[in-house]
């Protein structure tokens, strides 16, 4: 419980690194370290299949690319174009409305309605008496016995793509020496 709630934390102190950072690097680096929180706390949640497609197309493809292109920019930070005392009281206002919003319903001034703890019904977790396997474990299920084709097709797909992209970059040295 300990744990959630320090990765929880530290996620929106990562999440607001993303915006606050003047220097698009190191927003960039805050992203990706969000998308790994988040991840993170998906598997500890229990929904695996999220957690990896988290990393996978989130950190391994969108936010390193979007790394790669801002340092071959390489953007400089004008300060004197940069006037950010302009917008802080703003964002200040506006941060503490979202927190305020989101303490009420756990706060003793509750402007929600009172009865909402008081009930008489049991929960039951009918999930954990259905499921025998995990989430990961379904998806391989389904996609190794009905939709194997379709696999074999886009990892076919793939492999064309990358043996192209490297035919393209190929340069040969086709240089005759003349002397001879």
């Amino acid at each position: 419980m300990y744990m959630i709630l320090f990765l929880f934390l530290f996620l929106i102190f990562c999440s607001f690194g993303v915006i606050s950072s003047r220097n698009p690097i190191h927003s960039i680096l805050f992203l990706v370290c969000v998308f790994l929180l988040s991840s993170i706390l998906l598997f500890c949640l229990e929904v695996e299949f999220l957690g990896l497609s988290f990393v996978l197309i989130y950190v391994g493809a969108i936010a390193i690319l979007f790394l790669f292109v801002v340092m071959m920019l390489d953007l400089k930070i004008n300060d004197k174009l940069f006037n950010r005392f302009r917008y802080d009281l703003v964002t200040y206002f506006l941060i503490f409305f979202f927190f305020l919003e989101l303490a009420l319903p756990f706060s003793s001034l509750n402007i929600y309605s009172q009865n909402l703890h008081c009930s008489n019904f049991d929960w039951i977790n009918w999930s954990s008496q259905i499921e025998t396997f995990s989430n990961i474990q379904a998806i391989g299920q389904v996609l190794y016995s009905y939709y194997f084709i379709f696999f074999l097709l886009a990892g076919f797909i793939l492999f064309v793509s990358i043996i192209g992209s490297l035919m393209l970059t190929l340069t040969l040295n086709k240089a005759v020496d003349m002397r001879s």
